[in-house]
């Protein structure tokens, strides 16, 4: 622990806390991360001077302050995400009458950054708020890695290993082998598919997104919904505007824009 510094404790506290929106106490929070509790309420007191957390006056739990959240927001808005991509999501779950998500990759990882729900009524998937998908053990992973060149994917799952987040029910991809005849399909057909592996009772169908410079997928976006319904002749269905909205994605990605922003002088 001694080798880590504050900076990182506070980072950890933050994604500690994103999770657990009701809030945590200081004890609870410095024995999750393994920190000293004095040390673990000396870096809340500095998030909640500056904003960054709250501690109610009540149950004396830490939480997250809206201001944490709001600096994502007006990133996204910043790089013009919300204006151009929410449409094309939002017209994809109207099209499919499921559950649309959108991930971008970042540091050899994806994560979650907008959504859109197609079903009003009956069977519904609303999935819980995780970062982001695990890489070998989901359609959105998959697709990403798929992009990928193959030694390049075998090392970005090898930096976790092949291990499931505890709330995963399992994976049809458990060794190496699997992961690369499964990545040579996904290459092939252009979409990845997940049934009752992250969640029981869920398929999802994902289509990377592409990078108009020929690099690794910028993303993927997925449609999710209950197996019941997202039968192979349902995919047929499903696939044609999936992957019209991802090449409409990479066409019209804003990042790429933003990044030439940063470097203009």
């Amino acid at each position: 622990m001694a080798n880590v510094s504050p900076t990182e404790r506070s980072l950890d506290i933050i994604e500690l806390l994103a999770d657990h929106p009701e809030g945590l106490a200081v004890s609870e929070i410095a024995r999750r991360l393994k920190l000293p509790k004095s040390i673990a309420h000396r870096l809340l007191s500095i998030l909640t001077d500056r904003d960054f957390a709250i501690q109610d006056s009540a149950s004396q739990h830490y939480r997250l302050a809206i201001r944490t959240a709001s600096l994502g927001l007006r990133f996204f808005g910043n790089i013009g995400l919300n204006e151009v991509c929410q449409p094309i999501l939002t017209r994809l779950a109207q099209r499919t009458g499921e559950f649309v998500r959108l991930c971008a990759a970042e540091n050899g990882e994806l994560l979650w950054i907008a959504s859109a729900q197609g079903s009003s009524e009956g069977l519904r998937y609303d999935p819980t708020k995780e970062v982001g998908p695990t890489l070998y053990a989901t359609a959105n992973g998959r697709a990403w890695l798929s992009t990928l060149r193959e030694t390049d994917a075998l090392a970005q799952v090898r930096r976790k290993g092949f291990i499931l987040p505890r709330d995963y029910a399992g994976s049809s991809v458990t060794s190496e082998e699997q992961l690369s005849k499964e990545l040579k399909h996904i290459k092939e057909r252009g979409y990845a598919v997940s049934a009752d592996e992250s969640v029981i009772g869920i398929t999802a169908f994902a289509a990377p997104v592409p990078d108009r410079e020929g690099g690794p997928a910028l993303g993927c976006v997925s449609v999710a919904g209950p197996s019941v319904r997202m039968s192979q002749s349902r995919g047929r269905e499903i696939i044609p505007d999936l992957l019209a909205a991802a090449k409409e994605l990479g066409e019209i990605w804003p990042i790429p824009r933003f990044k030439r922003l940063l470097q203009s002088p």
